[in-house]
């Protein structure tokens, strides 16, 4: 429940059918001190109509500067009494808005509240991201209201939300960002210090989504030396035409692996919102197209820009502008090849009694009579079992075995 403008620690019914008395909150030791509720003959009470309706600039609702609103008699005692003029919590004003967004440019936005049409395409949310001391009591008011709706036949769904993710918290010098602590950092000091690119992309990067993280100085300028490096990077590719990659080459078949690699990575964390190893992902591909800068291809370079996008969006379309007039965000997002991200061989790890013992390159696909041949005539494992003999054999294709003594 919100905090009413009434005496401190006073409870607040956010309800107009409530009446605050302070005589009767004399008398009364605990319970709701004061509180009596409107008679029922004199239900609904109805709110006045007042031409300055709009927030007064002090602790105050529009409705407590209307005294014959406000001033009443107690129900229970008849002395002079205060109206409840917090006539509804803001949880409960927000918590169809998702209703009304979709429909704000249909014809009929000015008859109904959501265009039925409208809301049947578009309804119900996909996803709903928000932080998770505010999104509880906002998900209750929304659900209540949601299967209200659907009762009365205005909506075809129960559930507004088919997905929920909370996101963590930003922590700052030990303690969780707060403004009554006064940690709170000034996003403007930064994004001129470092560039909005810097400071959204650090955001992502600095730990798991749902988990949050530290905020910090040096891993801000870690981000802004990478982005850095890509603007070096590419820029080099394109003005050095010694560097640029002979169309008529073969590519190295580890830059175009670790390509197609870092697509499948990009594509899969950003659907479910691991932005942090995405980025982590596009960093690996750097090294990579520094360390052989002579095979790195324009295309190589085109799908690293669309896979940055997301991320660094205007150093990205900076970028994009030297090889296209058209905006980078309306470019197709790339595909990768699976067959060219298949692993031919992997490592086979053995295990002696559920221990780790052994770990050599076998092919993919290696089947259980061949993975023991190859385990037994390890040296190692002969000297490890020594006479032992096996009790029995697990084998996890494509992953390990398990020698049980």
């Amino acid at each position: 429940l919100a905090t009413s403008a009434e005496p401190s620690g006073a409870y607040s019914p956010d309800r107009p059918e409530m009446i605050y008395c302070d005589k009767c909150a004399l008398r009364q030791s605990a319970g709701h001190r004061g509180w009596q509720p409107v008679p029922e003959k004199d239900l609904p009470v109805l709110l006045p109509d007042i031409k300055n309706f709009r927030p007064t600039g002090t602790d105050k609702s529009p409705l407590a500067i209307v005294e014959k609103f406000y001033k009443v008699k107690c129900p229970k005692c008849k002395a002079w009494a205060r109206r409840e003029t917090d006539v509804s919590d803001t949880f409960l004003d927000s918590a169809w808005y998702y209703l009304r967004y979709p429909s704000t440019r249909s014809a009929r936005s000015g008859q109904v509240s959501w265009d039925p049409d409208i809301t049947k395409r578009w309804l119900p949310v996909n996803m709903y991201i928000g932080g998770a001391e505010h999104s509880v009591l906002h998900l209750l008011y929304s659900r209540f209201l949601a299967m209200a709706f659907k009762d009365w036949g205005l909506t075809n769904f129960e559930e507004p939300f088919t997905k929920f993710r909370a996101h963590g918290l930003l922590i700052k010098d030990g303690a969780k960002m707060s403004k009554s602590k006064g940690n709170v950092i000034n996003p403007n000091e930064y994004i001129r210090a470092y560039g909005v690119d810097a400071l959204r992309m650090y955001l992502m990067f600095l730990g798991p989504f749902e988990q949050g993280g530290h905020f910090r100085d040096d891993g801000i300028k870690g981000v802004t030396r990478f982005l850095e490096r890509v603007w070096n990077f590419i820029n080099s590719k394109l003005q050095n035409p010694n560097s640029k990659q002979n169309p008529n080459s073969k590519v190295p078949k580890k830059i175009d692996k670790l390509v197609h690699k870092t697509i499948k990575k990009v594509n899969d964390d950003i659907e479910s919102l691991q932005y942090n190893t995405a980025i982590s992902a596009l960093m690996i591909l750097l090294n990579e197209f520094e360390t052989d800068k002579n095979s790195v291809g324009e295309n190589h370079i085109k799908i690293f820009l669309k896979l940055l996008a997301p991320f660094a969006p205007f150093l990205a379309e900076e970028l994009w502008s030297k090889f296209s007039r058209k905006t980078i965000h309306r470019e197709l997002w790339p595909e990768y090849d699976k067959k060219s991200i298949e692993e031919k061989t992997f490592q086979f790890i053995v295990q002696i009694n559920g221990k780790v013992r052994d770990k050599f390159e076998v092919r993919v696909g290696i089947d259980k009579n061949k993975a023991e041949q190859l385990t037994f005539g390890r040296e190692k494992i002969k000297l490890i079992l020594g006479i032992k003999k096996p009790k029995r054999v697990v084998f996890v294709p494509d992953r390990l075995i398990n020698i049980v003594t």
